[in-house]
């Protein structure tokens, strides 16, 4: 017990030393991964000693965790374990107040939704002494609200909302291509780059999906093929665009 209570304490305090002393940070950021794998393991281990049955808040406290050796130590990595964990939870407990057992919220993708503008929000606050952290809110924040919009634009049936699978699908459809276009006429107005490869890649990725729908079943595969690339040609010509685009504006901001 002493073992397992003290192993992620000393580990955090040498994490926090080691940021001081050492200026890169090389050194604090695999102290500190190492320490977040003690508390995970050592927190499991809790569980199996005390036979305690296992529940979501122990992703609450990884998370926790992980926030604090991140901010610590400004380690990105870190910070996108505690991301996830976070989201873990999160997701869990909106899966149990619909009525489902925690372990199967991954089986409603809309279960990720409200964690999704929640980061985003977080995104929006100021993180001057921390390098790159707000990048990674707002990619997490994209990813895990686009990726469960992806799956249900395919299966709607797994969605909560009370309609036929076709509407739902079409439904998704609809708000993927255009929260993905929003995404990118946002991060071209923000000078966020991370948001508009993030919107590119999941546009391309609705439309291709589109393309299959309605083309794979009756076209030929080298038209269906050739279709592909020539329009894979015009995205990228188009997306040359929007980046000069939007390096004119940085340019035109700074003077």
């Amino acid at each position: 017990m002493v073992i397992l209570t003290l192993a992620p304490m000393i580990g955090l305090a040498a994490t926090v030393y080691a940021y001081y002393k050492e200026k890169t940070g090389y050194f604090a950021k695999l102290i500190g991964l190492v320490t977040l794998a003690s508390f995970v393991l050592n927190l499991s281990m809790f569980g199996q000693i005390f036979n305690i049955t296992p529940s979501v808040n122990a992703s609450l406290a990884w998370a926790l965790f992980a926030f604090l050796l991140a901010y610590a130590s400004d380690t990105r990595l870190l910070l996108a374990f505690g991301i996830i964990f976070l989201s873990g939870f999160l997701s869990a407990k909106v899966g149990t107040w619909s009525g489902i057992y925690w372990i199967h919220f991954g089986e409603r993708p809309e279960n990720f939704m409200p964690v999704a503008f929640l980061l985003f929000f977080i995104s929006l606050l100021k993180h001057h002494r921390f390098s790159g952290f707000e990048v990674i809110y707002r990619v997490f924040g994209m990813l895990f609200f686009f990726i469960p919009v992806l799956i249900l634009s395919n299966w709607g049936y797994i969605s909560y909302i009370d309609a036929g699978p076709d509407m739902i699908e079409a439904f998704y459809q609809i708000i993927g291509f255009v929260c993905s276009a929003g995404a990118i006429w946002l991060g071209i107005k923000k000078h966020w780059s991370d948001v508009v490869n993030t919107g590119n890649v999941f546009f391309v990725i609705f439309l291709y999906t589109k393309f299959y729908d309605w083309w794979w079943d009756w076209m030929p595969k080298y038209l269906f093929f050739l279709i592909i690339a020539l329009s894979s040609i015009l995205i990228l010509l188009v997306f040359k665009r929007l980046r000069s685009a939007a390096i004119a504006l940085s340019q035109k901001a700074v003077s």
